[in-house]
Protein backbone atom coordinates (compact mmCIF):
# COMPACT_ATOMS: atom_id res chain seq x y z
CA UNK A 1 0.00 0.00 0.00
CA UNK A 2 1.41 3.36 -1.04
CA UNK A 3 1.17 6.56 0.98
CA UNK A 4 -2.03 8.35 0.03
CA UNK A 5 -3.82 5.10 -0.79
CA UNK A 6 -6.39 3.21 1.21
CA UNK A 7 -6.44 -0.59 1.42
CA UNK A 8 -8.37 -1.13 -1.81
CA UNK A 9 -6.28 1.38 -3.77
CA UNK A 10 -8.77 4.20 -3.20
CA UNK A 11 -7.04 7.56 -2.84
CA UNK A 12 -7.14 9.20 0.58
CA UNK A 13 -8.19 12.86 0.62
CA UNK A 14 -5.22 15.29 0.72
CA UNK A 15 -6.76 17.09 3.72
CA UNK A 16 -5.81 14.04 5.80
CA UNK A 17 -2.14 14.97 5.32
CA UNK A 18 -2.43 18.72 6.04
CA UNK A 19 -1.08 18.30 9.57
CA UNK A 20 2.24 17.11 8.13
CA UNK A 21 2.39 19.28 5.01
CA UNK A 22 0.92 22.73 5.81
CA UNK A 23 2.22 25.35 8.20
CA UNK A 24 -0.19 27.07 10.56
CA UNK A 25 -0.02 30.35 8.68
CA UNK A 26 -0.99 28.67 5.40
CA UNK A 27 -4.49 27.86 6.65
CA UNK A 28 -6.82 30.23 4.85
CA UNK A 29 -10.61 29.99 5.10
CA UNK A 30 -10.77 27.37 2.35
CA UNK A 31 -8.25 25.06 4.04
CA UNK A 32 -9.93 25.55 7.44
CA UNK A 33 -13.26 24.65 5.86
CA UNK A 34 -11.77 21.53 4.26
CA UNK A 35 -10.45 20.38 7.64
CA UNK A 36 -13.76 21.10 9.40
CA UNK A 37 -15.74 19.25 6.70
CA UNK A 38 -13.42 16.27 6.81
CA UNK A 39 -13.57 15.99 10.60
CA UNK A 40 -17.37 16.41 10.58
CA UNK A 41 -17.56 13.49 8.15
CA UNK A 42 -15.78 11.08 10.49
CA UNK A 43 -18.09 8.50 12.01
CA UNK A 44 -17.29 7.18 15.48
CA UNK A 45 -18.81 5.10 18.23
CA UNK A 46 -16.20 5.77 20.92
CA UNK A 47 -17.21 8.66 23.22
CA UNK A 48 -13.80 10.36 23.09
CA UNK A 49 -13.84 10.35 19.28
CA UNK A 50 -17.39 11.70 19.23
CA UNK A 51 -16.21 14.55 21.46
CA UNK A 52 -13.28 15.22 19.14
CA UNK A 53 -15.57 15.35 16.11
CA UNK A 54 -17.70 17.93 17.95
CA UNK A 55 -14.56 20.07 18.39
CA UNK A 56 -13.57 19.22 21.96
CA UNK A 57 -9.90 20.26 22.08
CA UNK A 58 -9.22 18.43 25.37
CA UNK A 59 -10.52 15.21 23.83
CA UNK A 60 -8.33 15.73 20.73
CA UNK A 61 -5.30 16.30 22.95
CA UNK A 62 -6.21 13.19 24.92
CA UNK A 63 -6.13 10.91 21.89
CA UNK A 64 -2.64 12.10 20.94
CA UNK A 65 -0.85 12.72 24.26
CA UNK A 66 0.78 9.75 25.88
CA UNK A 67 0.90 7.65 22.74
CA UNK A 68 4.26 6.58 21.52
CA UNK A 69 5.61 8.21 18.39
CA UNK A 70 5.24 5.76 15.50
CA UNK A 71 8.11 4.51 13.40
CA UNK A 72 6.05 5.32 10.33
CA UNK A 73 2.92 7.33 9.72
CA UNK A 74 -0.22 5.41 8.84
CA UNK A 75 -3.94 6.07 8.66
CA UNK A 76 -4.45 5.92 12.46
CA UNK A 77 -1.79 8.55 13.02
CA UNK A 78 -3.17 10.74 10.24
CA UNK A 79 -6.68 10.56 11.69
CA UNK A 80 -5.53 11.39 15.21
CA UNK A 81 -3.41 14.27 14.01
CA UNK A 82 -5.98 15.81 11.64
CA UNK A 83 -8.56 16.02 14.43
CA UNK A 84 -5.90 17.58 16.66
CA UNK A 85 -5.09 20.04 13.89
CA UNK A 86 -8.78 20.94 13.56
CA UNK A 87 -8.73 21.99 17.22
CA UNK A 88 -5.26 23.58 16.98
CA UNK A 89 -6.62 26.11 14.52
CA UNK A 90 -8.52 27.79 17.37
CA UNK A 91 -7.19 26.33 20.66
CA UNK A 92 -3.72 27.25 22.01
CA UNK A 93 -3.31 24.04 24.03
CA UNK A 94 -4.09 21.91 20.97
CA UNK A 95 -1.63 24.00 18.92
CA UNK A 96 1.06 23.41 21.55
CA UNK A 97 0.47 19.64 21.55
CA UNK A 98 0.47 19.61 17.74
CA UNK A 99 3.78 21.50 17.71
CA UNK A 100 5.43 19.19 20.24
CA UNK A 101 4.10 16.04 18.60
CA UNK A 102 5.21 17.18 15.15
CA UNK A 103 8.71 17.80 16.52
CA UNK A 104 9.04 14.07 17.23
CA UNK A 105 7.30 12.57 14.18
CA UNK A 106 9.12 10.50 11.55
CA UNK A 107 9.13 13.33 9.01
CA UNK A 108 12.18 14.77 7.25
CA UNK A 109 14.04 16.90 9.81
CA UNK A 110 13.82 20.27 8.06
CA UNK A 111 10.09 19.86 7.34
CA UNK A 112 9.39 18.62 10.86
CA UNK A 113 11.16 21.64 12.35
CA UNK A 114 9.38 24.08 10.03
CA UNK A 115 5.94 22.65 10.80
CA UNK A 116 6.54 22.43 14.54
CA UNK A 117 7.79 26.02 14.73
CA UNK A 118 4.77 27.32 12.81
CA UNK A 119 2.33 25.69 15.25
CA UNK A 120 4.36 26.94 18.20
CA UNK A 121 4.03 30.49 16.88
CA UNK A 122 0.32 29.90 16.23
CA UNK A 123 -0.08 28.82 19.86
CA UNK A 124 1.51 32.07 21.03
CA UNK A 125 -0.71 34.10 18.70
CA UNK A 126 -3.86 32.31 19.89
CA UNK A 127 -2.83 32.75 23.51
CA UNK A 128 -2.28 36.47 23.08
CA UNK A 129 -5.69 36.88 21.43
CA UNK A 130 -7.37 34.87 24.16
CA UNK A 131 -5.68 36.89 26.90
CA UNK A 132 -6.87 40.08 25.24
CA UNK A 133 -3.33 41.35 24.81
CA UNK A 134 -3.03 44.37 22.56
CA UNK A 135 -1.02 43.42 19.52
CA UNK A 136 0.77 46.49 18.14
CA UNK A 137 0.33 47.23 14.44
CA UNK A 138 4.00 48.03 14.16
CA UNK A 139 6.87 46.71 16.25
CA UNK A 140 8.09 49.00 19.05
CA UNK A 141 11.21 51.06 18.38
CA UNK A 142 14.37 49.37 19.40
CA UNK A 143 16.19 52.64 20.06
CA UNK A 144 15.27 55.05 22.82
CA UNK A 145 15.00 58.05 20.46
CA UNK A 146 11.96 60.35 20.65
CA UNK A 147 9.48 61.10 17.89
Amino acid sequence: MKEGEFRDGEALPPVLFYWRTKTAESFDERARSEVASFVAGISATMPEWRAVIRGDAAAAIGIVIGRRIPERIGLRVDLSMIVLLACALFDPAAAMVLSHTLARMPIETRERTRLSASWSMHEIWLGSRRAGARVPKTPPRLTGGGS
